[in-house]
């Protein structure tokens, strides 16, 4: 016999393979962790990402708008060429025009306020996401480049 053979015992390839153990279930735990925080970093995104399109868009319409009407829980803004944008919201569900098209949140209300300020109509809105631990508020007052209150006049030349 030769006592000169090389290769690894038992014990050894048993420790390595303990040790392999732990690196790996250590990665493990980590990846699992990172995809955690991945995954609610992706859902703020989602939500702050959604919140800012209706804002602008909600700020663009009434900006652009010929007439709005609203109630508790909808808007109608108006514009030119018999155009119109309808908003809703009940229980967390926002539609426009009657197709959802964020997801739902926890509650969204969007509140308007008009009157007249020299001469001119202004509109006041409150815009509020609410999405599990997450909320949102947006408000601007806006001066409506037509005014609602607008009647046409005749002019005779």
């Amino acid at each position: 016999m030769n006592h000169n053979e090389e290769g690894f015992t038992l014990v050894e390839v048993l420790m390595a393979m303990a040790i392999l153990a732990i690196v790996i279930s250590l990665v493990s735990v980590s990846f699992v962790f990172v995809s955690g925080r991945m995954s609610a970093w992706n859902e703020q995104i989602s939500f702050y990402n959604d919140f800012q399109i209706l804002s602008d868009q909600l700020h663009n319409d009434l900006f652009r708008a010929e007439a709005i009407s609203y109630t508790d829980s909808t808007l109608l803004v108006n514009f030119e060429e018999k155009q119109n944008r309808g908003y809703s919201w009940n229980n967390g569900n926002l539609k426009i025009n009657n197709s959802s098209i964020f997801l739902p949140q926890d509650s969204v209300n969007i509140s308007i306020m008009e009157r007249v300020e020299d001469e001119q109509n202004v509109v006041n809105y409150t815009l509020f996401f609410r999405r599990e631990a997450r909320s949102m508020v947006d408000s601007a007052t806006i001066k409506i480049r037509k005014p609602i209150l607008w009647e046409s006049v005749n002019i005779e030349r």
